[in-house]
């Protein structure tokens, strides 16, 4: 469905200039090419990166969506002035430019109205960037809320460990879900991306009302890409301590994993992680010493010479393959069993 809305308004872009191509056959390719191609450059921003829009497609067009931003694409340009969106926007704001002029909207008779100039402002296309309001989920609450409710409590005899992470978490059960077959008391909950501070607002529902005997601690990475904004090391850690101290008021024992080696991120290049990384892990090692909690290694025999992620461990500079994955599970593994 999303690549047909894309083929419907490249297709009426092409329409607009059959008036052309009737007095000038020769050019018109050309000519329809060249101007296609200096709008979506012009409009670069809503075009990379999007996803499907789970909006009702609109009668003037099509949306693209990206983040907590919607871009609406206006081929049928409203002559009174008055674009309307869907209704179940959660609309902050609205640009035109993107960004360099805010756009009035209001709920008009039941419509939720953007007011736009009478006249459309390019020729081919307008479109009109919707900041939409950050949704309450930041913590991807309901990322494993059904799995949740599915779970059954676990019987007496039953050895349950959860694992809280990040993408190197939660692409184990992808890259190498043999391991967790082979252990169905063994519960995936990472989420792609995640800092350490939504997974400590989501460790309640995501471990502690699983009813582990045991959980896997592994955070910090995306902390320091910087993917939530700035966090000094010292709050990182806190974030992870406090997951701890939660795990241990509701008698979960604790395996705390160390940072894997990274020596860049592909989606943070200005960040140098390597000596961040050592520092971090020295702070969760020091605190695993002082308050009897099992500090679980990965860093040392997956780090390189120049203190990142050996190469043939690692399908990028910080996400394990399928033979890092190798290295992981047996340390995981003896330290589960240590502690149960």
């Amino acid at each position: 469905m999303f690549k047909k809305t894309i083929l419907l308004a490249v297709f009426t872009v092409g329409n607009l200039t059959a008036g052309y191509a009737q007095e000038n056959p020769v050019n018109t390719k050309k000519l329809e090419s060249e101007q296609h191609a200096k709008w979506k450059k012009a409009n670069d921003e809503a075009f990379n990166g999007i996803s499907e829009s789970p909006f009702e497609k609109p009668n003037w067009g099509h949306y693209t969506k990206k983040d907590d931003v919607v871009y609406a694409h206006v081929f049928d340009w409203p002559n009174d002035g008055r674009l309307i969106i869907d209704r179940e926007m959660k609309v902050r704001t609205a640009y035109l430019n993107y960004g360099e002029k805010k756009l009035k909207t209001e709920l008009v008779d039941g419509n939720l109205t953007v007011f736009v100039p009478e006249e459309a402002p390019n020729k081919i296309a307008t479109v009109i960037k919707i900041q939409l309001t950050p949704t309450e989920d930041w913590a991807n609450l309901k990322r494993y809320r059904k799995a949740n409710a599915q779970l059954k409590v676990p019987t007496k005899q039953e050895q349950r460990v959860v694992f809280i992470g990040n993408s190197i978490t939660d692409n184990w059960t992808r890259d190498h879900g043999q391991f967790f077959e082979a252990n169905p008391s063994y519960v995936n909950r990472g989420i792609s991306g995640q800092t350490s501070a939504q997974m400590l607002l989501r460790f309640r529902p995501d471990v502690i009302e699983l009813k582990p005997k045991a959980v896997i601690i592994s955070a910090g990475t995306n902390d320091i890409a910087g993917n939530r904004g700035a966090i000094s090391l010292e709050r990182i850690a806190g974030n992870i301590f406090s997951m701890i101290e939660l795990a241990k008021a509701n008698n979960i024992k604790v395996i705390l994993a160390s940072v894997l080696p990274a020596s860049s991120y592909s989606w943070s290049p200005s960040v140098e992680p390597a000596d961040k990384i050592i520092q971090l892990n020295e702070l969760l090692k020091a605190y695993a010493k002082e308050n009897k909690v099992l500090y679980l290694d990965y860093y040392s025999p997956m780090v390189n010479e120049n203190k990142g992620l050996k190469k043939d461990l690692g399908r990028d500079t910080v996400h394990p393959n399928a033979a890092g994955y190798d290295i992981m599970e047996p340390l995981v593994q003896g330290a589960i069993d240590k502690i149960l």
